[in-house]
């Protein structure tokens, strides 16, 4: 299946066009040194990349005239956005099974620069990137070159990025069951922060997990403590390897799901999350680690005030931590819109605004 996706003329989701036959015809291995991966994968014999969790992103350098890319996909809610040369990025719907998309179709053969991200989140599908697909003239430039600072997001839905992205009049509105187009990690707040401190950024998060428990009070999954171990995080045989990634902070944000069936017990959370730090230290002896409140929970006149405790919780945790290279960090409230809670894309920016002040103080950037 050959797709065409016309990415210069909108920024928004095109009618795909299904194509008989193309003279795209070489295949460029996604594992080559030519890309630089920002974020988690696993790579393959025949060089493809596997990706699982959210905000994973593709660069790369190319002169040619038409470039494609051949993604196989377990899911039809499996989205990107490509960005070619700096422009508004496109979102692209990879359709289950194999199918090849092309994003560049031109005159003449010039050299660009693109960015693919995956947006999606870990629950909506994995996904395996086997390539690119230059034209006859094509050929793959010197990579681009990453920001030294390093950053490290691990967290739920809303680190992810979850139901930030509602347009008006959106064409994909009302066809898949959870409005799942609408999550796009490119525009996380932790995403938007690595920008503002040019840092690379990489995300470690799973909708709907935390540190316990996920948001129906289920145990047995691989909630944070288990999928932060993980190359793809519903793998448990496919671990990360931790020391190919070294952040100068890592921030965490959890405990909204942990929280969705009550209050958790104080001692199991509080001996957990302790737990889960004392993990990521192991593999970053040297990083800034900061513990946020959740911008969803709110105390709820005449209820438990869940945002509250929590953020009693993290000062427990602080304190049992005993190092000053373990903070708190002040995020605020977000009410969502009417029938979702997550923070808007407005939200995303402020929380990114609120953080900014408070890394650049801890890491003197």
């Amino acid at each position: 299946m050959k797709i065409t996706l016309p990415l210069l003329l909108a920024a928004s989701l095109l009618a795909l066009e299904v194509k008989a036959d193309s003279p795209v015809t070489r295949l460029v291995p996604s594992t080559n040194p030519g890309i630089v991966i920002e974020g988690r994968y696993a790579a393959t014999e025949d060089g493809s990349v596997r990706l699982g969790f959210t905000g994973t992103t593709l660069h790369f350098r190319a002169h040619s005239r038409e470039l494609a890319m051949r993604v196989k996909a377990s899911s039809d809610e499996v989205y990107f956005d490509v960005g070619v040369d700096g422009a508004e990025p496109v979102r692209l719907r990879a359709q289950a099974g194999e199918g090849e998309y092309r994003l560049l179709e031109e005159p003449a053969a010039a050299d660009h620069l693109l960015e693919i991200t995956r947006r999606s989140e870990s629950w909506q599908g994995t996904c395996e990137i086997r390539g690119f697909v230059l034209g006859p003239e094509g050929a793959l430039l010197d990579p681009p070159a990453l920001p030294e600072r390093k950053l490290m997001f691990i967290g739920d839905s809303i680190t992810c990025g979850a139901a930030l992205d509602i347009r008006p009049n959106d064409p994909l509105t009302g066809k898949t069951a959870h409005g799942d187009e609408t999550s796009n990690a490119r525009l996380s707040y932790g995403k938007l922060l690595a920008k503002r401190l040019n840092a690379q950024c990489v995300l470690v998060s799973y909708g709907g997990r935390g540190v316990i428990r996920d948001w129906q009070g289920i145990r047995k999954i691989n909630n944070a403590p288990q999928f932060y171990e993980l190359a793809l995080p519903d793998d448990p045989s496919c671990l990360w390897r931790q020391n190919s990634y070294a952040p100068d902070a890592i921030a965490i944000c959890l405990g909204t799901n942990d929280f969705s069936q009550g209050v958790p017990d104080e001692k199991e959370f509080v001996n957990a999350y302790v737990e889960f730090i004392r993990k990521i230290r192991r593999d970053s002896p040297q990083a800034r680690i900061f513990l946020l409140d959740s911008p969803m929970l709110m105390d709820a006149p005449g209820a438990i005030p869940k945002r509250t405790v929590l953020h009693a919780y993290l000062m427990e945790i602080a304190a049992a931590i005993k190092e000053p290279g373990v903070q708190l960090a002040a995020v605020s409230h977000y009410a969502g819109i009417p029938g979702n809670g997550h923070p808007t894309r407005a939200d995303h920016e402020a929380i990114a605004a609120e953080l900014e002040p408070q890394f650049r103080a801890a890491l003197h950037w």
